[in-house]
């Protein structure tokens, strides 16, 4: 297993584990840290002052306990600062002497409403039997017998009582005024206990404020995390065996005003202290590990996007780079005094989420959103164009600065509840809401679009996160729509004048159940920023819509440059090279001959039965002429014996047939003469070469590079069967002639117009598939794209420069250069002018000389092995008539030099046999100081040109070479 794999499997279980304990032990030391006690004061109400949600939700409670004897006593409203909204049902027992007390509790700190039940049964002697279904205290009052744990039922916690108090004889019901008088007793009690047992201390600003000492922090941690564990820790509003509450419904029976109901100014009151009480409630648990979950999320998206092989590093990086976002948001919101907000910035705790300035001018909200992606995008961009003059930064400040780029562009996205999204509500679709869905869906669409068309995962998972944006923009519809009932909307400046009038809409309307439903401070908060929107100016909008669209334009440009900017450079290049092929297009010799309809249906039908092979299967690689050819030469090698050339090369160049089905059928005819040389037919062996030869120089000028490269590849094996039939002694004079004159025929000079033209052409069609492989990288682009940004970017003046330049490409400049010398293949040691060499272009240029230099001299060499075995059955016929022995009469010594740097030279050591040797390295060097400047490796040069042919009495070749073609 690779060690990379390992470390990265490594780090990512431990930051799982960072994640599953060490941060629930880092929440549950601030939230123990801000733990605080309050002193409860009890105040007895009227039923009718109780909300009429709250006597709904604790309806089925109080019949649950109705169904074990008890009956209502008392109902009393709680005061504390340390609750939102507090009361309390005391109930009693009258069979069992025994009190219930039903508090529902709505605590400030954020926990969310609770319910909790207690059983207290009073003893002559004074003593206290108490039952809690939750620990209520560490130190209780010295006349209690209290049992303080948690109960799934309330049957169980009754049962439980019950079996305490059921031997007792000296139960009694002390009047309800004395009780009340011992459950603050009780209260006093635990307060002024909590401080002489040391666990708590009181708050310089408020005495009556208890809070946990530091040092009892530990002992605090491990019952919380067991209790959180175990499921105990978010108490609920309900047991098992309380019916859940009745729904709630419409006011049209609600009496406000009346005897014993609430005037509307009361009702209008009342509703206006439950909003801000609960509007002062904090962060709840919920919250919390929300915030958690989004922060896990957050980094487990960048570590699988970016940061597979370092994900501690990552993560680290995300963290910080999060809270540095959270504190740009928090910044302004300080300055600008919004309201709700903690004096220190603590990341992660939702410092930001509770600011609130209702009458914020449009500027001031504009600059708290852009505080937070703006900063973070400027310092990353700033520390990445640091990176490309300073290749010495470190790479793990590179990445941090790449990710600061994604995280704050990523926030920067126009749909909600992104920065982006925010900003452009402010601006625009607040006035224009419906609008809203309709551009998120768009802009998700195009996105989606864009990352099929690249096949780029950033922009696939960018496109799914917008889509989710529709849902806020709905929920924005209807706030915007709720508010714009409201006549006085943006006419009232005063919150509380604003809540005043809505509060007396909802209940003269009849909808006064909807105070106090699930979240409904929340729907009424964002009601009310509504209807006290200030609407932004027109140099707001202009402002705010200059600087989101040049922040969003910023990592968009950078990241569209970096995907396409080396494939735009290609296409310049692309273009410059299709007008230097047009440029030698010119002189390339047309084919004006024409074909009649019979042939040309013919050659069709031809062409049609050599794209499948004799089973009628679909041969795979016609770009192979000789894979090709051993599946289909049984099936059309006869109709190729018969097959007019001439025509077929018309047909070839006149686009009737595909340009691959011309070397099939050569290789087709080369094969069957392989095969007749290798079974010993002589005649047709002699025929075949001569017909090949025939069309080869029929064939000329190629039409591409790849073509005249098969051609060459089958000319090749046609002059090495030649070769081994005149060693063999196979060819009489009149075939050695034969092939003397064939030869001649093909060993002339090449035509510069003709070799210009695939030597450009080939160049051409290398850069367009050069332009092709370099888009499909580009749209493949590594997440990290910051890493690839230096080369491509240096890439991209490499194109740019060449566009703007005025030096010719070096495969133009020689084809020029043959064009005026006439002398194909020839590589000058210095150019007339300066020349540019791209990367590949010097190997081509070898390449395609090698080629013609091979060519030239193999020719050469079966030409002479030709003459010289005319000679030797001349001398041997000479030597015969006077009456001496037969035998070998090659001359003693024979050795010439060939154009371009070759010798030949006759060797009879292990022979006869003609030596080609290449002697280039000898003479001067291979590659010009032209075609390898400094700026680009050295092309690699081709192995010497060094050659072997046998002569009549050399040893036969293996025969597998030839046999394996059967």
């Amino acid at each position: 297993m690779p060690p990379a794999f390992l470390g990265m499997t490594f780090g990512l279980v431990l930051l799982a584990l960072v994640f599953a304990t060490g941060l629930p032990l880092v929440c549950a030391f601030i939230a123990l840290m801000n733990v605080r006690r309050y002193r409860v004061k009890a105040h007895a109400c009227e039923t009718h002052m109780v909300p009429t949600d709250v006597k709904r939700r604790m309806a089925p409670w109080l019949n649950r306990m109705g169904h074990f004897g008890f009956r209502q006593a008392q109902v009393v409203r709680l005061e504390s600062a340390g609750f939102a909204e507090a009361h309390r049902w005391i109930l009693i027992n009258d069979e069992e002497k025994t009190f219930a007390t039903l508090e529902r509790t709505v605590p400030v700190s954020g926990a969310g409403p609770r319910v909790s039940l207690s059983l207290f049964t009073p003893l002559r002697d004074g003593t206290l039997i108490v039952t809690l279904d939750h620990r209520l205290t560490r130190h209780p009052p010295s006349w209690w017998r209290d049992v303080q744990r948690h109960f799934g039922t309330v049957t169980a916690q009754w049962k439980h009582h019950y079996a305490r108090i059921r031997g007792e004889q000296g139960r009694i019901i002390p009047p309800i005024e004395k009780f009340t008088e011992m459950l603050a007793a009780d209260e006093e009690a635990r307060h002024a206990a909590l401080v002489t047992g040391g666990e708590f201390t009181p708050t310089k600003a408020d005495p009556e404020v208890l809070r946990l000492r530091l040092t009892r922090l530990p002992s605090r941690v491990l019952p919380i995390l067991g209790d959180f564990f175990l499921g105990r820790y978010f108490r609920s509003t309900t047991r098992r065996d309380v019916a859940a509450p009745a729904k709630a419904k419409p006011d049209e029976n609600e009496r406000v005003g009346g005897a014993i109901g609430l005037s509307l100014n009361q009702a209008v009151e009342q509703d206006l202290t439950r909003y801000r009480a609960l509007q002062s409630v904090g962060s709840s648990p919920i919250d919390h590990v929300r915030r958690l979950v989004l922060l896990a999320g957050t980094v487990a998206f960048f570590i699988f996007l970016f940061g597979e092989d370092q994900p501690l590093q990552t993560a680290l990086t995300v963290i910080v780079l999060s809270a540095l976002h959270e504190a740009g948001h928090w910044l302004p919101m300080r300055l600008f005094g919004y309201r709700g907000i903690p004096p220190v910035f603590i990341p992660f705790t939702g410092a930001t989420e509770r600011g609130r300035k209702l009458h914020a001018p449009a500027w001031q909200q504009l600059v708290v959103l852009l505080g937070g992606p703006l900063p973070g995008l400027i310092a990353g961009l700033a520390m990445l164009a640091h990176g490309y003059f300073r290749p010495d930064t470190p790479l793990w400040l590179l990445d941090a600065a790449g990710m600061a780029v994604a995280l704050n562009a990523l926030h920067l996205l126009p749909v909600l509840p992104m920065d982006g999204g925010k900003i452009i509500d402010l601006l625009v679709f607040r006035d224009l809401p419906l609008l809203r869905p309709f551009f998120t869906v768009t802009a998700s669409l195009s996105a989606f679009a864009a990352a099929i068309v690249l096949n780029n995962r950033v922009l696939r998972y960018i496109a799914m996160a917008m889509f989710g944006g529709v849902i806020w923009d709905v929920k924005t519809i209807q706030v915007v729509r709720g508010a714009r009932k409201l006549p006085w909307a943006g006419e009232v400046n005063d919150e509380g004048e604003a809540l005043r009038r809505i509060f007396r809409g909802l209940r003269q309307e009849g909808h006064g159940s909807f105070i106090g439903s699930d979240g409904w401070h929340k729907k009424i908060e964002a009601l009310l920023m509504e209807v006290m929107r200030k609407r932004p100016s027109l140099a707001t909008r202009f402002a705010g819509g200059s600087l989101l669209t040049l922040a969003s334009a910023l990592p968009a440009l950078l990241f569209v440059g970096v995907l396409l900017g080396p494939v735009l450079g290609d296409a310049g290049r692309m273009v410059r090279t299709a007008e230097h092929v047009n440029e030698f297009r010119k002189t390339f010799p047309r084919e004006n001959r024409t074909l009649s309809p019979e042939d040309r249906l013919d050659l069709v039908h031809l062409a049609a039965e050599t794209e499948r092979d004799a089973d009628g299967v679909q041969v795979a690689h016609l770009d192979r002429p000789r894979e090709a050819a051993s599946k289909v030469a049984t099936k059309i090698g006869a109709r190729l014996d018969r097959l007019d050339w001439q025509k077929a090369v018309i047909a070839s160049r006149s686009n009737v047939i595909g340009a691959q089905i011309l070397p099939i059928w050569v290789d087709v005819q080369v094969r069957q003469l392989e095969i007749s040389a290798n079974e010993g037919r002589k005649t047709d062996t002699l025929h075949r070469a001569d017909q090949l030869l025939q069309i080869f120089s029929e064939i000329e000028p190629a039409t591409s590079l790849e073509r005249r490269n098969d051609f060459t590849d089958a000319e090749l094996r046609v002059l090495t069967v030649v070769e081994r039939e005149s060693g063999a002694g196979n060819f009489d004079a009149a075939a050695i002639d034969l092939m003397d004159k064939r030869l001649n025929e093909r060993n002339v000079n090449p035509d510069p117009e003709v070799e210009g033209l695939l030597l450009v052409a080939a160049w051409a069609e290398r850069t367009r598939l050069s332009a092709i492989s370099d888009a499909a990288a580009q749209a493949s682009l590594d997440p990290r794209f910051w890493r690839d940004l230096y080369p491509r970017i240096r890439t991209v003046r490499r194109l740019l420069a060449e566009q703007n330049t005025t030096l010719v490409p070096a495969s133009v400049a020689l084809a020029r250069h043959w064009k005026k010398t006439r002398k194909v293949g020839d590589l000058p040691p210095q150019m007339a002018l300066p020349v540019m060499v791209s990367a590949g272009e010097a190997t081509l240029i070898l390449d395609f000389c090698e080629q013609h230099r091979l060519l030239t001299w193999r020719r050469l060499s079966t030409l002479s092995a030709l003459r010289l075995e005319g000679s030797r059955q001349r001398s041997t016929a000479g030597k015969n008539a006077e009456g001496t022995r037969q035998g070998d009469r090659f001359p003693t010594m024979w050795n010439h030099t060939l154009p371009g740097g070759a010798t030949i030279e006759l060797h009879r050591d292990k022979g006869p046999y003609l030596r080609l040797t290449d002697r280039r390295d000898q003479i001067s060097l291979r590659i010009p100081t032209w075609l390898a400047p400094a700026t680009l490796p050295v092309p690699p040069t081709a192995p010497p040109l060094d050659y072997e042919c046998p002569l009549y009495g050399a040893p036969p070749p293996p025969p597998t070479e030839l046999s394996q073609l059967k």
